[in-house]
């Protein structure tokens, strides 16, 4: 056989070899998504029969993002505080709390990640720090944020003050919450928790349980722990940081769950659940 049909022959069968597994990737695929509805079916069935109502439709389907770790990092704290406060902001260390002083007001950050910032307002008989102006208090409390270089969102808001919660790669992290005052329309104060590094991966990352798994946990958790409910209103994923060692902190994936009764936060990666 002449060398050029040889080629071609190979060249032909490498591409039928391609597409082969191509198909049978796409099969696979297929049933491994067919096989995780059922078990989401399975799971939310379950749940209905201990009277817990759920809609399969607003369960994420989505992978959980990977477990995390995070350390205090001072010179991103001190760059947070500045987008703040102003760039000529100064740092002062007293023990686990730092306190910084700009032109904008004062802040007080603590190893935790709670922190707390005053400004300047018209009262003081100056120039107010950061007047909504034509801004309506929602749009400009988030914008004062992007100055730190904080993801949030609006989880409650009132006539003075609004409720956030801060993102990571947008999804919510539970522990850092915030709150922010306002006074003759303008800010006056932020109080609240937020990340005091840039997380990174785990060395050793374990592997977060299914959706239908955690969902069958947490109906066991409801079981155990005698609370009741008659509805799961609503599903997202999101972080909460617990105390690891050597001064870290684990930003661990979870199932936050509204229920009709309570706010429940599952573990992704154990299936435990806490009110959140």
């Amino acid at each position: 056989m002449e060398s050029s049909k040889l080629k071609n022959l190979v060249l032909l069968i490498l591409i039928i070899t391609n597409l082969l597994l191509g198909l049978l990737m796409l099969i696979q695929g297929m049933t491994s998504r067919q096989r995780q509805a059922q078990l989401l079916l399975d799971a939310v069935a379950l749940l209905e029969e201990r009277g817990i109502a759920v809609d399969p439709d607003i369960i994420p389907r989505a992978d959980f993002p990977p477990s995390m770790t995070l350390e205090r990092d001072s010179d991103w704290e001190l760059e947070m505080f500045s987008g703040l406060l102003g760039e000529s902001t100064t740092a002062t260390q007293r023990g686990l709390v730092s306190y910084y002083t700009g032109e904008l007001g004062r802040s007080e950050a603590r190893e935790d990640g709670s922190f707390t910032a005053a400004f300047r307002t018209v009262k003081d008989s100056q120039q107010a720090a950061y007047g909504t102006g034509s801004l309506d208090q929602r749009t400009h409390g988030l914008d004062v944020l992007k100055r730190m270089g904080l993801e949030a969102m609006v989880v409650g808001e009132d006539e003075d003050t609004l409720e956030v919660v801060q993102l990571w790669n947008g999804k919510p992290v539970f522990s850092c919450t915030a709150t922010l005052t306002y006074e003759f329309g303008c800010l006056a104060e932020i109080s609240g928790a937020r990340l005091t590094g840039i997380p990174t991966a785990e060395a050793t990352q374990a592997e977060p349980l299914s959706i239908p798994t955690l969902l069958l946990r947490f109906r066991s958790g409801i079981i155990d722990s005698g609370d009741a409910c008659s509805a799961i209103l609503s599903a997202t994923q999101g972080y909460v940081l617990s105390p690891g060692p050597s001064g870290a902190y684990r930003h661990t994936p979870v199932l936050p769950l509204e229920t009709d009764t309570n706010l429940y936060l599952v573990d992704a990666l154990t299936g435990a659940s806490s009110r959140g």
